[in-house]
């Protein structure tokens, strides 16, 4: 079995357990479910098990388009309505993917969503800098490596292919993100303030 079904299913697992961290906000926990389906639509493709290029290739430009930009909100702004409420995040994402559709789909402009991603990942690793939290801004400039490295179709690590660095390094940026404990003092914040009395 092809390198990618493998680092694919890592990327899938790291995504699944964003998923059942109820600490982390709605908007997160989107973009890690829009990144897992592709890693999952991954495995099936690279594995043989059910390989449909156009349904795994589909998902991950809204990934590009949508969930990295999702994210990069969340890391920016960890109290923003996008970040915390499905509303917000909802619409948010519905249109960044609309635009990716447009860009890629419709006007065959596919380097837009690239540089959308990069643009978002670049965008987290300086927020997380600046705010001191240097062991997430690390694993976030891996992901953004496996981002570039993929892009200029760099081989660097024998046995493994430009998609496996980019799907490790999403994986441990992710993971970085989820141990982070960015959202979690956001919550204590809001827990901390005092609430209005009943009349």
């Amino acid at each position: 079995m092809p390198s990618l079904a493998y680092t694919d299913g890592l990327l899938a697992l790291i995504c699944l357990w964003l998923l059942t961290r109820a600490s982390l906000p709605l908007g997160v926990r989107i973009a890690a479910s829009t990144l897992g389906l592709a890693a999952v639509l991954g495995v099936l493709r690279f594995s043989g098990l059910y390989p449909i290029p156009q349904w795994h290739q589909f998902v991950s430009m809204l990934g590009a388009c949508a969930a990295f930009p999702l994210l990069a909100v969340a890391v920016l702004w960890p109290d923003a309505a996008a970040t915390r409420q499905l509303k917000f995040a909802s619409i948010f994402f519905i249109g960044m993917a609309v635009f990716g559709v447009l860009a890629a789909g419709v006007a065959q402009k596919r380097v837009v969503v690239d540089a959308l991603t990069v643009i978002s990942v670049v965008a987290m690793v300086i927020s997380l800098a600046r705010g001191g939290r240097w062991p997430a801004a690390l694993t976030t400039a891996l992901m953004l490596a496996g981002l570039l490295l993929f892009a200029s179709k760099a081989t660097v690590v024998p046995g493994l292919v430009p998609g496996d660095l980019l799907h490790i390094g999403m994986a441990i940026g992710l993971l970085g993100l989820g141990v982070s404990g960015l959202w979690q003092d956001a919550t204590n914040l809001e827990a901390q303030e005092p609430q209005p009395h009943g009349v």
